[in-house]
């Protein structure tokens, strides 16, 4: 290449490249106004780090917390679009990450699971998958129901109920020899005690203040759907539920049975669920104490 050539490659690129460089970092010393203001097009939009990129009623953008982003749309000052949130999949996962751990909006995901019996199956089976892929996750389902005294008898009349378990408990050789051993540690005679668990997942099961409470669960459930029927957004939500033990522990509350029945149903993952009971040192005395009672 010559140097006149050279010359004129240098200012086309100057041309078309540099503009774009400059736009793109100046966009982000912008406010979405003046983003707005200058674009009129959402996909150009930006918001600085950790806020997420919310259409207004009126059609003009805004960038906000997360927590005020489901302010707004359960309030119907915004709305959610799963356009733009899929051309922006940091914040996606900011948004579901906020959803995710909060109390009061995931009672509305687990009715709307509920009340629509294919989405609980593609969550469960959705679920398995990903728990075969990464046996931690597997934790985090179970943690919560076996730590928790009240979650833990739940957990253990499920199990009963459960033929393909029952036949796998049976055949298991030091479940058997465990179930049948007498409670280990000090004050047994109540049948259950606290104890360190190196594969339970810590997790508190608390209530969010009020202004964190929702009042229009339509607007609610309207941007959850939106969501669940978006296959790529469903399975991540999936991820972050499974991937979350407080989340999993009030999860535990509402729907143990089709979660149990998921991992049960499930010959190689029922296997690591009686390997996991087995390592918990509350949950067995809790079984044997059972299994004292009704021999008596």
């Amino acid at each position: 290449m010559n140097l006149k050539s050279l010359f004129l490659f240098g200012i086309i690129f100057s041309i078309t490249i540099i503009p774009v460089l400059f736009d793109d970092s100046f966009a982000q010393q912008m406010s979405p106004h003046q983003q707005w203001k200058q674009f009129s097009n959402f996909d150009m939009m930006t918001c600085k780090e950790g806020h997420l990129l919310l259409q207004k009623t009126n059609g003009y953008p805004s960038c906000v917390m997360p927590s005020t982003y489901l302010k707004l749309v359960d309030r119907g000052y915004g709305n959610f679009d799963s356009s733009i949130m899929s051309k922006h999949p940091e914040m996606m996962n900011n948004l579901m990450n906020n959803m995710a751990s909060n109390q009061n909006l995931m009672h509305h995901w687990h009715e709307m699971m509920q009340k629509n019996p294919t989405m609980m199956k593609q969550t469960m089976d959705n679920w398995v998958s990903q728990i075969k892929d990464n046996p931690e996750l597997l934790k985090n389902m179970l943690g919560p129901m076996t730590s928790d005294p009240k979650l833990r008898e739940e957990m253990i009349d499920t199990m009963k109920n459960h033929s393909h378990m029952e036949t796998s408990l049976k055949q298991h050789s030091a479940w058997m020899d465990s179930v049948h051993r007498p409670m280990m540690g000090s004050g047994m005679g109540q049948g259950i005690h606290h104890s360190a668990c190196n594969w339970c997942p810590d997790y508190q099961m608390h209530e969010h203040p009020a202004s964190m409470k929702f009042t229009h669960s339509d607007r609610m459930m309207n941007m959850m759907h939106g969501m669940w029927i978006n296959p790529e957004m469903s399975n991540e939500m999936h991820s972050m539920m499974l991937q979350n033990p407080s989340h999993m522990g009030y999860m535990s509350q509402q729907m143990m049975n089709p979660m149990l029945d998921a991992v049960m149903g499930d010959e190689e993952l029922r296997q690591q669920m009686i390997d996991l009971m087995l390592e918990h040192q509350d949950f067995m005395d809790t079984i044997r104490h059972d299994n004292t009672k009704s021999e008596n």
